[in-house]
């Protein structure tokens, strides 16, 4: 079976795993948040100093790579920039301004340290409106000050600008007219580009900047699965190998030249060719773009509450329940309402 046979129809795990991938990145940011920049989970611990990978890190590849095999088919499918980026913006802008302007003007003046009056009249305040258009503002006037850790409002939205620029990046290569079956020898010298990002990534650059060119990458991936998807077979027999490979290269450091291979392969399996799917996961609520969004402050939230004594396991726990409410909250109110309308509009 090839992945264009497994990716037919709508029965896949997708809705699953990104839901799963919201949680890891609740626990990825647990251990920072409650004991300060040492705090660490356990992949973390196991790769530090060899290009640095949390559950969090892991969790946003899965994004990443799902997100560029799915927009080189929509960029296929929508044809003009109009359709094209009207969805993009559609999907990820409503939530995004609803979340940051509840934190500017509803959470902010709880939290803050500032009289509510200082708070409001503070330049901060509204320079925080700013991450609605994908600039990142991280801090709030007075807010989560005594972190240990750092007054980050919402340290996950570091990925949305990222994201967005490899959608203009997809349709550019789509505008090239080489994302498609028939071009397959013509996409594959994008490959070198590739292959200097993985070695700027780990050799060049430094180590905050690795975090964005591997989701990069594994962006591309992603679009490169999609335009050879005749040509790769799925079988549960290379997704063990794929895990085994990627698994024994962690304690040495080399992890992270071959997680460009071995994840890309695991992902693709467990995202379409297992023989039992959960399709029918977010039959009730696709939720995992609203958790990502608010997984982060709620557990900054709970660490202030708590006279940040509250450890990462029990900031794990409540912020994972709390995320998934807050999920529903932003699927209910903002998200299928946009979706509605937009199918209404043709």
């Amino acid at each position: 079976m090839t992945l264009k046979d497994a990716v037919k129809g709508r029965e896949n795990n997708l809705d699953l795993i990104r839901f799963i991938a919201a949680v890891l990145v609740i626990v990825g940011h647990a251990y920072p948040l409650c004991i300060g920049p040492e705090g660490r989970d356990i992949l973390s611990q196991l790769t530090t100093g060899k290009s640095d990978m949390s559950f969090g890190g892991l969790a946003v590849t899965v994004f990443f790579f799902y997100g560029g095999y799915l927009i080189a088919g929509s960029a296929n499918s929508k044809k003009t920039a109009k359709e094209y980026f009207k969805a993009r913006i559609l999907r990820i802008f409503p939530p995004l301004i609803f979340v940051t302007l509840i934190l500017a003007f509803l959470a902010g003046p709880f939290l803050t340290e500032m009289t509510v009056g200082g708070y409001f009249t503070s330049i901060g305040t509204y320079k925080y409106l700013l991450n609605s258009f994908l600039i990142p503002i991280h801090e709030l006037p007075g807010v989560f000050t005594k972190s240990p850790y750092n007054p980050t409002v919402n340290g996950a939205l570091w990925t949305l600008p990222i994201e967005f620029c490899c959608y203009i990046a997809c349709f550019v290569v789509y505008k090239m007219g080489i994302l498609s079956e028939e071009k397959q020898k013509a996409f594959a010298v994008t490959a070198v580009l590739a292959v200097l990002g993985i070695i700027a990534s780990n050799l060049i650059l430094p180590l905050p900047l690795v975090a964005t060119i591997r989701s990069a990458i594994m962006f591309y991936m992603g679009m490169l699965c999609y335009v050879y998807r005749d040509k790769i077979e799925i079988k549960p027999l290379y997704a063990i190998l794929a895990l085994v490979l990627f698994a024994a290269t962690v304690p040495f450091g080399i992890f992270k030249y071959t997680c460009f291979i071995c994840l890309p392969y695991i992902y693709m399996y467990i995202g379409f060719g297992t023989k039992v799917k959960f399709s029918n996961f977010a039959k009730y609520g696709e939720v995992s773009y609203g958790m990502y969004l608010c997984g982060y402050p709620i557990q900054q939230i709970l660490c202030q509450v708590s006279g940040y004594t509250m450890g990462p396991v029990l900031n794990f726990v409540l912020g994972t329940v709390l995320s998934v409410a807050a999920g529903f909250l932003v699927y209910y109110n903002i998200e299928r309402p946009v979706m509605r309308l937009q199918k209404k509009k043709g």
